[in-house]
């Protein structure tokens, strides 16, 4: 509750003009360049220039004084600009920085002054006004005593807010995951993939749009739209996209998620996944998994394409693995998800082990070192390649 201004009270006589700062006692005569003899304000001697700007602030700290002790500056005026400087002075703080400075404000507005301003340049207009403060302090201390109560109580719960906050942020910012170069990970080229039949088998005869996530070069979008599907693709990577975009083919940069969360319900009669939903993090993984629940009409199909996790590592190099935000999960996790959410499983199929190198006999010369290295290569295989699932949304 601001302190009433004591200019506006109809007791007091107008106050002696007082003189603008930065000019003499007379108020004709500037008080020179710095106020310094000899020195002017372009002479380029900082040394001037300091006297000057010392000089200055010392008239204007002795203006103050003087108006303070006239009475022309009421006693709450200085804490109400000092409250209006902190409430609409632009913010340059940071981050949670900037919660602590918005809570100065607020802790500075929680206390209310009921110390009315009682000077006047007449005696009686100062008699007047402890009078009135005297008569109505009883009553106004008893609802100053409550709003401040409950101010600082307000107060002290964003206090509690920002501290809670602060701690969110320091451990989310620890969770940070390095985003994936762009062009590292492999452009997907699903349309010449070993599940490629399975995807077009299970999604022909659809009627509706089918999405291809992450289509990469937008091979399996061409098989799809030349087997009578309406299919159109995505992908997070614009360069991956611009053979499928030479071709004609209606494919668009994003993520799938990005996407599905645009799609109204049950808008799509089917969907793909590969290629970066295989590595997602453990949240968006089940977001992805209601997006697709809701996004699928009933009856609508989904294929979605893994690496299984024994030898996704090896396949995908050093760096992709190590960057990634999550790591792919087996056949067996992605069906208890889907079927949670009603899209049952209809079939899940593996790409073919690699060929087994065959060993030397034992009773050969030299079988124990040949061997040995056939192991190695062995080793330096995926263990349990990819797999593919096919579903269909139930209800």
């Amino acid at each position: 509750m601001p302190a009433a201004s004591h200019d506006a009270s109809p007791l007091d006589e107008p106050s002696t003009t007082a003189r603008p700062v930065g000019t003499s006692p007379e108020g004709d005569r500037p008080s020179g360049a710095g106020g310094v003899p000899g020195a002017t304000a372009d002479d380029g001697d900082d040394e001037g220039r300091a006297a000057y700007l010392a000089q200055v602030m010392a008239e204007i700290d002795a203006e103050v004084a003087r108006r303070r002790a006239s009475g022309d500056l009421p006693a709450g005026l200085e804490r109400q600009l000092d409250e209006l400087f902190l409430e609409f002075s632009p913010m340059s703080a940071r981050g949670t920085d900037r919660l602590r400075e918005q809570l100065a404000v607020v802790d500075a507005g929680a206390f209310v002054d009921i110390a009315v301003p009682v000077a006047s340049n007449k005696a009686v207009g100062s008699v007047a006004k402890r009078l009135i403060r005297s008569a109505i302090s009883w009553y106004v201390g008893f609802i100053v005593h409550q709003v401040v109560k409950f101010g600082w109580s307000v107060s002290r719960l964003f206090h509690l807010v920002v501290d809670e906050v602060e701690e969110l942020s320091t451990q989310v910012a620890a969770l940070g995951v390095p985003e994936l170069p762009e062009g590292l990970a492999a452009t997907v080229s699903s349309g010449t993939s070993w599940w490629a039949d399975e995807a077009v088998a299970a999604l022909s005869g659809v009627t509706g749009r089918v999405l291809v996530a992450d289509c990469g070069d937008g091979s399996l979008v061409r098989r799809l739209v030349e087997a009578g599907v309406d299919a159109y693709g995505i992908d997070p990577s614009e360069g991956a996209l611009e053979g499928a975009l030479a071709e004609g083919l209606d494919v668009r940069e994003g993520s799938v998620l990005d996407h599905l969360g645009v799609v109204g319900a049950e808008g799509l009669a089917g969907i793909v996944l590969d290629g970066t939903v295989q590595w997602l993090r453990s949240h968006d993984r089940l977001r992805l998994a209601d997006l697709v629940a809701d996004r699928l009409a009933v009856g609508g199909a989904l294929v979605l394409h893994s690496a299984a996790p024994e030898g996704w590592e090896r396949s995908v190099g050093p760096v992709v693995a190590d960057l990634a935000p999550g790591r792919p999960v087996h056949a067996e996790t992605w069906e208890h998800l889907l079927a949670s959410r009603h899209v049952v499983v209809r079939a899940l199929r593996r790409s073919a082990p690699p060929a087994r190198l065959e060993r030397l006999p034992a009773d050969q010369p030299g079988a124990a070192v040949v061997n040995a290295a056939v192991d190695a290569l062995e080793a330096m295989q995926p263990a349990a390649g990819d797999y593919v699932v096919v579903a269909a949304r139930e209800q």
